[in-house]
């Protein structure tokens, strides 16, 4: 049974599910794979480089960690 994966064409979809759970945490967003409501989103960051969110859809079966690398520090602007 081949597992459910986030790939390079439903990346961009990914990413707006985690926009979506970042800007509304209490509303489960829609999964990236199948469209079903209730995509599980957690945030497991190590941040100040790469933010990593786990995405679990019950429906479809996806269980990933997803990596989003932050843009580079801006020299200056620690304050």
């Amino acid at each position: 049974m081949a597992t459910a994966e986030i790939t390079v064409d439903t990346m961009d979809a990914a990413r707006a599910a985690i926009l979506a759970w970042r800007v509304d945490p209490d509303t489960a967003p829609a999964c990236p794979l199948c469209g079903t409501a209730g995509l599980a989103v957690s945030d497991h960051s190590a941040r100040p480089h790469t933010e990593w969110y786990r995405l679990v859809c019950r429906a479809c079966g996806l269980d990933q960690m997803l990596a989003v690398p932050l843009g580079a520090a801006v020299p200056g602007a620690e304050g």
